[in-house]
């Protein structure tokens, strides 16, 4: 919906845009001239300007030379509209503004097409050694027109275009009929958007060419019908360079942020876990059965509600330990936590006391009822073979919270732990 209602404010905007150089241009059009034409300069120097700062960002080797090249391109520009008919700066000599036009649209011509002899290659672009390339070629236009005076007559008055202007128009659609094809094979290379940006500025730059390849009058419609097309070209391009220069380095910038966060996310659950989670069975250790039963005093004080805790120790440990070894004596404990695991509600607690020994806590439970949960466990293991002719019984202490201390209460239930173990072993004691 926002991008919908943003895009119907920029169609508004660029139309209305539109419409006021076209009334301009009813009422003076070298004020049209000059305002469509300082337009585009400017998109042709912001480009460049975002694709110099954002060169380390886009990847495509393709549009950091293009985007180079807009800087001369409008810099050829600017003369040319300084050189305008009626500007009255360059008295000196009256067809400087046609030069300038062509020498302008076969530089941007010729580096839309030869860019893509870079596209796929893997040494880094030298965006300094094409900035040298570009101010020589630019400064050798600029000569030929306004100091050696070598560059063709493109407009004579009362004539029209000359034939070289004609034809240099033809030949620059040529040009950009290549560029097109090359852009078309070298699919692959770009984004889906950008592909489509690019054809359409190119597409509208040849729409722009055969305009001024018509026309007779410096202020004629075909001239203006050109200069539109051109504006529409080169903002296509500002387009593309925000989608790779800036749009695209601030989704690899959060894209980066976010893993980062993900990372330092499950580090620090990493961490939790090894100052949590006992290593050998996966259960809660010493250090965190104290504190959830910290939490679970509190809880129980608040809101008036019971909770039990009985210590598991395992009989004759030491036995299996010196009859089987201590490799079978770890799987016995890690089978016997799942065990545990299994035996208990969502919201109690299971963990590895120390040793063989282990705790549970049982949450709003009363004594009598947490003795039964505790005898069902202990006859669950009593009857399970856990290795082949390897079986095991438990013994075990229960207690239930009466608003004593955390170390009083597991006190009481480890005393009767010891009484279970002492009358026999294999039972409970509450």
């Amino acid at each position: 919906m926002k991008k919908n209602v943003k895009i119907s404010i920029s169609t508004i905007f660029v139309s209305t845009i539109l419409f006021m150089l076209y009334l301009i241009s009813l009422y003076n059009y070298l004020l049209f001239h000059t305002i469509a034409e300082i337009f585009s300069i400017c998109i042709a120097f912001t480009v460049f300007l975002m694709t110099w700062n954002s060169a380390k960002y886009i990847k495509n080797k393709y549009l950091i030379i293009v985007g180079i090249a807009y800087l001369f391109i409008g810099i050829l520009d600017l003369f040319h509209t300084l050189s305008y008919k009626g500007m009255e700066i360059f008295k000196d000599y009256d067809y400087y503004a046609n030069q300038l036009w062509i020498a302008a649209r076969y530089f941007e011509s010729i580096v839309l097409i030869i860019s893509f002899a870079n596209l796929k290659s893997k040494t880094q672009v030298n965006v300094y050694f094409i900035f040298g390339i570009y101010t020589i070629i630019t400064v050798v236009l600029l000569l030929s027109i306004f100091s050696w005076r070598i560059f063709p007559v493109c407009f004579v008055d009362c004539e029209g275009l000359t034939s070289f202007k004609k034809i240099s128009e033809y030949i620059i659609c040529v040009i950009l009929f290549g560029a097109i094809l090359f852009l078309t094979k070298n699919k692959d290379v770009f984004d889906e958007k950008v592909y489509r940006l690019l054809l359409l500025s190119m597409i509208f730059t040849i729409i722009s060419e055969l305009a001024f390849t018509i026309y007779i009058d410096n202020y004629g419609f075909s001239n203006l019908v050109g200069h539109y097309f051109k504006i529409f070209s080169f903002y296509l391009v500002y387009k593309v360079i925000i989608a790779k220069g800036i749009n695209e380095p601030y989704e690899i910038i959060f894209r980066e942020m976010k893993q980062t966060e993900k990372m330092l996310f499950d580090q620090n659950c990493l961490l939790k876990n090894q100052a949590t989670i006992d290593g050998l069975t996966g259960l809660y250790n010493h250090r965190y059965i104290y504190e959830r039963l910290e939490e679970e005093i509190r809880h129980s004080s608040k809101n008036r509600c019971a909770f039990v805790v009985m210590i598991l120790d395992i009989d004759h440990f030491k036995r299996i330990n010196d009859t089987y070894g201590h490799l079978t004596g770890d799987k016995i404990l890690k089978n016997l936590a799942v065990i545990l695991k299994n035996n208990i509600g969502e919201t109690d607690l299971v963990g590895r006391y120390g040793g063989e020994e282990f705790l549970i806590m049982l949450t709003d439970t009363y004594l009598n009822d947490g003795f039964e949960v505790a005898e069902k466990i202990r006859k669950v293991i009593e009857n399970m073979e856990f290795m082949q002719n390897i079986r095991l019984t438990i013994s075990i202490g229960i207690e239930e919270y009466s608003g004593e201390k955390v170390s009083e209460l597991l006190e009481k239930a480890d005393i009767k732990l010891y009484k279970a173990k002492n009358s026999g072993r294999n039972k409970t004691v509450m």
